[in-house]
């Protein structure tokens, strides 16, 4: 893959010519609007085809896929214009495979409500590891709060991406609740009943594995919050699940906050598979 960034006087048919790939590559590849207007200092992904497929009448994705002897799924990656979707028509051309060379192995997570628009779903799908519904939220007595995911793990399954649970402490009303996370995180029973409920849903919805995300935890549970992500990571493991955790973006160990005291980085670190770094929530605070 090349990146190109765009000079003064320079079009999609003259930037297509200097690297020979079509015009129409290049537009699709870069979503480019139909008035071709770019804007100089524009960057520009340059991939080269290596093979290419024409597509004749009666043709599907599924036959392709067969005769090519490539997956739908690098069908889909390789072709982002499809959408994630499966209609075709003769003549179209296909990227069956790319002149590059990998840099490595990804893994990439993406969170999505069970509303969202399933155009903007299937787009993205081919092109994500894990696909995590939110939220899995706690009731006041410790059990889980339940989420509508059917449709997104069906959706995730079609395309080749596992599904994440996400579990937090958001309530009904949609608040990150302090009282709760420090309730379950002291009350034995309370917990073991919502761990329970936490590998009965893993294993009866498919789940590869459990992000947790507590907020808003104060300092005096950081251990304790530890000890439970430790806890459930053995249970998850027994049945051949991982534990992800999500991290607030300290900038030390010192770093005063109910969003950030209750986070011990090398704590949650041993404790977990995984952890994300929500560097996100710099751009909220």
């Amino acid at each position: 893959m090349t990146i190109h960034v765009v000079r003064p006087g320079e079009s999609p048919a003259s930037i297509a010519a200097e690297y020979g790939i079509s015009p129409s590559r290049l537009i699709s590849d870069n979503a480019i609007p139909p008035s071709g207007a770019l804007a100089v200092g524009q960057t520009l992904v340059i991939r080269i085809p290596r093979q290419v497929y024409s597509v004749r009448p009666g043709d599907t994705l599924f036959s392709i896929s067969r005769e090519a002897t490539v997956s739908i799924r690098t069908l889909w990656r390789n072709n982002w214009s499809l959408g994630g979707g499966e209609a075709l028509f003769p003549g179209q051309t296909l990227v069956l495979s790319y002149e590059d060379t990998p840099l490595g192995a990804a893994l990439t997570n993406g969170y999505a409500y069970p509303g969202i628009a399933a155009p903007l779903l299937h787009r993205q799908l081919p092109y994500l590891t894990c696909l995590t519904p939110f939220t899995y939220g706690v009731t006041a007595d410790g059990n889980l709060l339940p989420l509508e995911d059917s449709a997104l793990l069906s959706a995730a399954r079609q395309r080749g991406v596992r599904p994440v649970m996400h579990l937090s402490t958001l309530t009904e009303t949609g608040q990150f609740d302090t009282e709760r996370a420090v309730s379950l995180l002291t009350d034995p029973a309370m917990q073991d009943r919502l761990v329970a409920q936490i590998l009965q849903t893993v294993q009866s919805r498919g789940y590869a594995g459990v992000d947790v995300d507590f907020e808003y935890l104060p300092g005096t549970q950081a251990a304790a919050y530890a000890a439970f992500l430790a806890r459930l990571r053995r249970l998850l493991h027994a049945q051949g699940a991982f534990l992800w955790a999500a991290l607030a973006p300290k900038t030390s160990n010192t770093q005063r906050g109910l969003l950030y005291e209750g986070h011990d980085y090398a704590a949650v670190g041993a404790a977990a598979d995984a952890v994300l770094l929500m560097t996100y929530e710099w751009g909220y605070t």
